[in-house]
């Protein structure tokens, strides 16, 4: 279970919702009201304590909390229908509390894995650092600078497993790039985060100079671009079939062609990453159509987006650029 599954049930369950930042969306009945509420996962139903110290540390520009849980329990039922802050969507149930009232969905939902214990997202931002970065040694201090952390917070991971990085008197220096490539994969959990799927009319291309023209007329960061676009530059093999991108926050894409869709149904998919090293490991690089940079993930973060991509061909073109990226320098 992961947070976009309670998030999109709150759509199959008849609810509007706006995702504003990757801990909070907004909720809405369709008459023009909207609830901001802050999201939090968890993987059992509250405690009444656990709810009543989550509602006297809301925020204060929110209205309540969504609590996304398994299934709900008594207190969290109790607690929904008694205090109109406290909402909550049930994942296994398929069923979403919301202001007092009760929203099922059309159909009940397969329950998802999980990823039980705290993710270390500096640890998993080193395994690429080092499976992308040529042979000489790194100090501590660049690996913090190269992943945008501190460097207490690189410190407290290191070392790395003596059969991928090794320590040197000049620094920490990759002994198996590969293996570093392929213990990121099987460990990483996602970006966490919220998502929100959106379909237009054009081509892929032309959607994303959308989306990236709309980020600049706000004075938001440019979206990083992962998964096919990405792959199809780092290492061409297949046809795009949908953008997906990171972003700080969500813009506001219905004003500009865009139509809020399930996700089997999007050409476009968009993050706000709960894992901090995904936009600050991005890079601009020049490959957009009139010639200016456009900005990419890393070819690890953009290798494991495709791997989620449909098509018979996903696994090749994973291949082809994990092959690529160990062989060339494709990321600086």
């Amino acid at each position: 279970m992961e947070t976009v599954d309670g998030v999109e049930l709150l759509l199959d369950a008849g609810l509007d919702r706006r995702v504003t930042s990757s801990t909070e969306i907004e909720i809405g009945t369709g008459d023009g009201r909207w609830s901001r509420r802050q999201v939090m996962l968890l993987r059992h139903s509250p405690s009444p304590h656990e709810i009543d110290r989550a509602a006297t540390g809301l925020r204060p520009h929110v209205d309540g909390l969504l609590f996304v849980v398994p299934r709900a329990g008594r207190a969290l039922k109790s607690a929904a229908e008694r205090d109109h802050r406290i909402a909550y969507s049930a994942v296994d149930e398929a069923v979403v509390c919301f202001r007092g009232e009760t929203y099922r969905a059309g159909e009940q939902r397969p329950a998802g894995p999980t990823h039980p214990g705290r993710t270390s997202w500096t640890r998993l931002a080193m395994l690429r650092l080092f499976a992308l970065s040529p042979a000489e040694p790194l100090s501590q201090s660049a690996i913090a600078r190269q992943l945008g952390v501190s460097h207490v917070a690189v410190g407290k991971q290191l070392p790395l497993p003596d059969e991928l990085v090794a320590r040197t008197p000049a620094g920490w220096q990759v002994v198996d790039r590969a293996g570093c490539w392929d213990r990121f994969m099987a460990d990483y959990p996602g970006p966490r985060g919220l998502t929100t799927y959106w379909a237009a009319t054009g081509d892929l291309a032309t959607q994303l100079e959308c989306i990236e023209d709309v980020a600049r007329d706000r004075g938001d960061a440019p979206p990083a671009v992962s998964g096919d676009l990405a792959a199809d530059l780092y290492a061409p093999w297949r046809r795009p079939s949908r953008v997906v991108a990171y972003v700080a926050s969500h813009p506001p894409l219905e004003e500009h062609g865009f139509a809020v869709v399930r996700p089997a149904d999007a050409t476009v998919e968009l993050h706000t990453p709960r894992d901090p090293t995904v936009l600050a490991m991005s890079r601009e690089l020049p490959a957009s159509r009139d010639g200016n940079p456009r900005r990419y993930t890393d070819p690890l973060i953009a290798a494991w987006d495709l791997s989620r991509s449909s098509g018979g061909d996903v696994d090749s073109a994973v291949d082809q650029l994990r092959a690529r990226a160990l062989r060339e320098r494709l990321w600086r």
